[in-house]
């Protein structure tokens, strides 16, 4: 009989729930604990961390009225044993699980939203970073979203709420591409710099420092605005509603805001959607899934040449003597909140 495998895994877990605030370093802590290899049962995977991949919606994932539970998000993985025939053992995959070395992926809500990822890695060339952010899921996000909802048009003007995050950034670059007008909102002069000299957006504001009526009028001009492309759900919504021109369009597509806990704007400029017969709709990616090869085949291409462009911040959480030190994790999604980061925000944990 061989003997049972043994694994010395590090986890995160949520130490102190954040009640009205957003998530500071005190509400996390760090454990390493030895687990056995699991005995799967039919269509379970059981995979070593890669890259973790760190995005604001996971503050909804945490517990309330508890904690030491683990945070869950989504990473970057290769499958050390199997009873998945789609997930063979060597795979590499993208999807939920624990911010730790191992998982034992065995939730079916969990095993529905894995996605195999070895073609495109493999052919691209690119570091699988690229596979969380510019070529992952918040990518893809756009991309579909601009496709299935936006409906661009040439000549059309966007505005994009957060644009020096990962969506925002990629969301310009695509509308670009399309000949819309793109206007961005950021909050330093180094990230209006960055998407205006190096992104190409037409016009970007301070969202700290400036009035953002004002600010969206002078940049829409005198064609006005086509298309609010809300990453925030802030008050920003109103804004948009009074200044959008007629069959306008408001994509939903995040809530920066109630990630930290801060309250979402209540709307009360509501009569200019009937008025004006503006669209309003939200969107999640998860039922799109199937169309990532799709996505891939456009944007693989796209990335290696340079003519899609991307930020990104990966972490290192192996220390010089290749121990593992997963704090790293918690504090970068603390500083991912705090906007510290332009662009995407991963942590390396292990090679392939």
């Amino acid at each position: 009989m061989s003997p049972v495998q043994q694994y010395t895994n590090a986890r995160v877990l949520i130490s102190k729930i954040p009640e009205n605030t957003a998530p500071n370093k005190s509400h996390f802590r760090t454990e390493t604990i030895t687990i056995t290899a699991p005995e799967l049962k039919e269509n379970e995977l059981f995979a070593k961390t890669l890259v973790i991949s760190l995005d604001p919606w996971i503050r909804h994932t945490f517990p309330e009225g508890t904690s030491e539970a683990p945070v869950v998000g989504y990473a970057i993985a290769r499958v050390l044993d199997s009873k998945n025939p789609k997930f063979p053992v060597g795979a590499l995959i993208f999807g939920p699980g624990e911010w730790a070395e191992y998982n034992h992926i065995s939730d079916p809500e969990h095993l529905a939203d894995v996605n195999r990822y070895d073609g495109a890695i493999v052919s691209s060339g690119l570091p699988l970073s690229t596979f969380n952010g510019i070529l992952g899921v918040p990518a893809f996000t756009v991309w579909h979203s601009l496709r299935k909802v936006a409906d661009l048009k040439e000549g059309e003007t966007i505005y994009i709420s957060s644009a020096a995050g990962t969506l925002g950034q990629i969301a310009g670059q695509l509308a670009k591409r399309k000949g819309l007008r793109v206007i961005g909102s950021a909050g330093s002069q180094e990230k209006i710099d960055y998407l205006i000299d190096e992104l190409g957006f037409d016009a970007v504001f301070n969202y700290k420092t400036q009035d953002k009526k004002q600010a969206l009028l002078d940049a829409a001009g005198p064609k006005g605005l086509d298309i609010y492309y809300d990453l925030v759900g802030d008050e920003t919504v109103d804004i948009a509603l009074e200044i959008l021109n007629p069959k306008g369009r408001v994509i939903s597509i995040g809530t920066l805001n109630m990630h930290n806990n801060l309250p979402v704007a209540p709307i009360r400029n509501a009569e200019h959607i009937l008025w004006k017969q503006l669209r309003f709709e939200g969107y999640t990616v998860f039922e799109f899934y199937e169309h990532f090869p799709e996505f891939w085949e456009e944007a693989v291409p796209l990335v290696k040449s340079g003519e899609l462009k991307y930020k990104e911040h990966v972490a290192e959480a192996r220390r010089a003597d290749g121990s593992l030190d997963l704090q790293v994790v918690s504090e970068s999604y603390v500083d991912l909140l705090a906007g510290k980061h332009s662009g995407k925000v991963s942590v390396h944990v292990a090679d392939l």
